[in-house]
């Protein structure tokens, strides 16, 4: 179940990326060939000087406000998870999705950069077809960051991120997904015993001296946690720990999710995944 997570996130980051570059291999196309048709522009030296120095500082600086504005959301959705672990798979995704834009965000600054000063370098040179390609191919790429950046602060200040994220965790740890037509009540009633038992005999590990469970209960511990915690005691094997880590992500998913709705397949599951836990532990 790790290793699948792990891939999903490999492809929130490939998907995000594969649109900007579509968007600025547009751009680029677009650009030269109405370059090559009829120019719009007609800059002279002072311009080109002007126009590409100032537009690699403002971009250095937008880039620099984008990553401080990073930092503090990042610290944010640590606060979320801290507060309610039920939400630890969820934000670990909008951290990866984040992540990946910020990655072509930085590669897109980089290469801007970089050709705003190439086109500063070559403005001297004899060769005014080839600065005219590096003008539009440098105007291209300024307008894709600027593309990426709109989308990315769209993206972090979507009301619904949660919802969203919990939707496509869902999707990728539903046992039938053209079938959904089990008793959410059913599958609650299996997954609260399960949580019962994770958070009496996982945290019994981590507080011996402790006999209230109620205290326990206030030391947030997260369920998949106390899950390896029972593997690497020995109370459970590895094909159950598997799969109480992808019922938790798909319980989590569900309550933060706006489908609520489950699968027999999934009730089956968590039926059967307390039977088991149950068996393994000796409870009752």
């Amino acid at each position: 179940m790790i290793d699948k997570i792990l891939e999903y996130k490999k492809l929130i980051v490939k998907r995000g990326s594969i649109p900007n570059i579509i968007i600025w291999l547009l751009l680029c196309t677009s650009s030269i060939g109405l370059y090559k048709i009829s120019p719009l522009f007609h800059l002279n030296e002072n311009q080109i000087l002007y126009l590409f120095s100032s537009a690699s500082q403002v971009i250095a600086a937008i880039y620099g406000l984008i990553i401080t504005g990073y930092i503090f959301l990042r610290n944010e959705l640590d606060r979320k998870a801290d507060k309610d672990d039920s939400l630890e798979e969820i934000i670990s995704l909008l951290k990866t999705e984040y992540f990946g834009s910020i990655i072509g965000i930085s590669l897109t600054t980089l290469l801007a950069i970089s050709l705003c000063f190439l086109v500063i370098a070559d403005e001297t040179h004899t060769n005014r077809n080839l600065l005219g390609y590096l003008i539009n191919l440098t105007a291209a790429t300024i307008l894709t960051e600027l593309i990426i950046i709109v989308k990315f602060v769209i993206t972090i200040l979507n009301p619904n991120s949660i919802e969203l994220a919990s939707n496509e965790l869902r999707d990728s740890t539903a046992k039938d997904k053209n079938n959904e037509s089990g008793s959410l009540e059913d599958f609650l009633k299996h997954y609260n015993q399960i949580e019962y038992i994770l958070d009496k005999y996982g945290s019994s590990f981590l507080y011996p001296n402790l006999t209230d469970y109620e205290n326990v209960k206030r030391k947030r511990i997260a369920k998949s946690k106390l899950v390896h915690i029972l593997f690497q005691e020995e109370k459970i094997d590895n094909d159950l720990k598997n799969k109480l880590i992808e019922l938790i992500s798909f319980r989590n998913g569900l309550i933060h999710g706006t489908n609520l709705y489950v699968s027999m397949r999934d009730v089956e599951m968590s039926e059967e995944i307390l039977t088991k836990l149950k068996e393994s532990l000796r409870v009752a």
